[in-house]
């Protein structure tokens, strides 16, 4: 006849909780990553990095999760550069974004010797990651005609915009991926070394800082309050950021000065 749970120490629910929620799963998200899924690219200022496409990422994904997870892309921008004649160049996508993932509840319950049975249940766990991905806007470099001279597409116009939006979501699932283990032994060291090779050239410019402290204006802060509510948000000094992450703050900053005029 079955005997009614025991009660299962504190301890022993944490191992088991580990033990649902990690072993093979964890070893699968972590597995060293194949070497034919390893390709490589250049990058700005000369060289080049190890990279993992996208469909790797969706691949390993669906291996661990089945098809219990899903991705967003929450909210996103665009940047340029304009000459002085007003001319838009140097286009950049900037997306936040969102890799759900739901961990179904379990019941494990076992026959001890005596006879008794002990019982663990587990509420359903969703597990989110976020993070900025980011892609260059292609464009025509010069005009494009027809045969009879007639001009199809202008210099300075979108290649294909669409192309440009999923590289910049695909950017932002994988760093989303990369923060549950994923191919870390690929993006690990690699990140490490874009940080110490970093050069001035990939630093916030002081005209990026200066829409910044315009827009912190908007949302009622002065540029002394703009930049300490900056280096919370970013963890570090600004003069240490990318403009990719101070530009990142713009829709922020642009929601915090529409709530302070719906006040």
């Amino acid at each position: 006849m079955e005997t009614n749970p025991v009660l299962i120490p504190e301890d022993k629910v944490k191992a088991l909780r580990s033990q649902y929620l990690g072993g093979d799963l964890v070893d699968l998200l972590r597995a060293p990553t194949p070497s034919e899924w390893i390709k490589n690219r250049p990058i700005r200022g000369g060289g080049s990095v190890d990279y993992i496409p996208g469909a790797y990422f969706t691949m390993r994904l669906n291996d661990c999760f089945g098809c219990l997870w899903s991705y967003e892309v929450k909210e996103h921008f665009e940047r340029w550069t304009e000459t002085k004649d007003g001319v838009k160049k140097n286009g950049q996508l900037v997306g936040l974004g969102r890799l759900t993932i739901r961990v179904p509840g379990r019941t494990i319950t076992r026959e001890l010797p005596d006879g008794t049975k002990e019982t663990v249940r587990f509420d359903p766990v969703e597990i989110v990651k976020e993070q900025f991905g980011g892609s260059d806007i292609k464009t025509y470099s010069k005009d494009v005609m027809d045969k009879s001279g007639k001009v199809l597409h202008k210099a300075g116009e979108s290649i294909d915009i669409g192309d440009d939006y999923k590289a910049m979501a695909t950017d932002a699932k994988k760093k989303c991926g990369t923060e549950l283990g994923m191919f870390l032994d690929i993006y690990g060291p690699r990140e490490g070394e874009e940080e110490n090779s970093r050069g001035k050239e990939d630093r916030v410019s002081g005209g990026q800082l200066d829409v910044l402290f315009m827009r912190g204006e908007g949302a009622g802060m002065n540029e002394e309050e703009t930049r300490e509510w900056a280096e919370e948000e970013l963890g570090k000094p600004l003069d240490g950021c990318t403009p990719l992450e101070v530009m990142a703050l713009i829709p922020k900053l642009v929601e915090k000065a529409k709530g302070r005029i719906n006040e």
